[in-house]
């Protein structure tokens, strides 16, 4: 299966001038289905802006902090052209303070629909969470709010869905939840992460145990890896590598940063090992947008998206 076509300048990196904007906010309720068609007021998003990294045998789906998103009035355009020229079909994204915004991003996407959460902190204040997909042969489950009331573990809720993948030759299925934990450094912010990893791997273990066997996490876990501190954290998923598959911990240990400020890794990617076949191995990839796209800090994050690949399309 081709996914897509290119120009020849797909691997072309063009350096842009940013033009300061104001962003806009709305509002939301509990979880809204925000799936808006592709729109042909916008042009049709560019291709060459920075090196591809999918690949047509795979379905390569990434988790990516859009700080605050938008960051200015153009941000929409420039991160629908990075989506196009990197090659994501499923992304699990935080940090949406726009829903107006989101909806432009994901009309600016040809064959791309979007859910998102509604989640507030309070009336018109908020950082969303949601997914962007492929939606000519990635379907989406109306999304799940998860323990919503625990505040204290979870300041935004997690969003769940099923994921179906079908081709016609090929037809896969998974659970996806996308979270944002608990920012900070100090103790009691690593207390409150500590405390939402312990809910979500027991959320997670009846899932399993319920039937549901293929699950992916994926988002900003403000934590790394490979610390002490972060070791204690992610300890509910590290004591279970029969269960569960640290997809980013290799990545980590070899020195990639998804939060270049810091030079930290904090955005990861955990699965069962009911998705190792589907896997099949690969590991994960890190497309270093603050390298290669001038500006990208001020228009677009201070995070890279952190990518895995289902090299499931042969």
């Amino acid at each position: 299966m081709v996914k897509r076509h290119h120009t020849t300048a797909a691997l072309a990196i063009a350096l842009l001038l940013w033009i300061p904007a104001c962003s806009d906010d709305a509002g939301g309720g509990n979880v809204v289905d925000a799936s808006t068609p592709t729109s042909d007021a916008w042009p049709a998003p560019r291709d060459d802006l920075v090196p591809r990294v999918g690949t047509d045998d795979a379905v390569d789906i990434a988790t990516w902090n859009i700080e605050n998103f938008p960051q200015l009035s153009t941000s929409p355009r420039f991160v629908a052209d990075l989506i196009t020229s990197v090659e994501l079909d499923l992304i699990g994204v935080e940090e949406i303070a726009s829903v107006d915004a989101f909806n432009e991003l994901v009309a600016r996407l040809p064959n791309h629909s979007g859910v998102l959460s509604t989640h507030e902190y309070r009336p018109g204040e908020y950082q969303k969470l949601g997914f962007i997909y492929r939606d000519d042969y990635i379907t989406l489950s109306d999304p799940v709010l998860l323990f919503e009331g625990d505040t204290y573990e979870f300041p935004r809720p997690p969003l769940q869905v099923t994921v179906g993948i079908n081709t016609g030759a090929t037809t896969v299925e998974f659970t996806a939840i996308v979270l944002h934990l608990k920012a900070g450094r100090d103790f009691s912010d690593r207390q409150r992460r500590t405390a939402a990893l312990i809910t979500l791997q027991a959320h997670v273990s009846d899932l399993v145990a319920a039937g549901t066997t293929d699950v992916l996490l994926l988002g900003d876990f403000n934590e790394e890896l490979t610390t002490t501190g972060g070791m204690n954290v992610f300890a509910p998923f590290l004591d279970a590598p029969s269960s569960y598959n640290m997809r980013t911990q290799q990545l980590e240990a070899v020195g990639g940063v998804s939060f270049p400020p810091t030079g930290a890794m904090i955005d990861h990617v955990i699965a069962t090992v009911g998705l190792d076949d589907e896997f099949n191995g690969t590991f994960a990839q890190i497309s270093r947008l603050d390298q290669q796209f001038n500006g990208y800090g001020t228009a677009v994050s201070d995070h890279l998206p952190v990518i895995v690949s289902m090299p499931i399309l042969q």
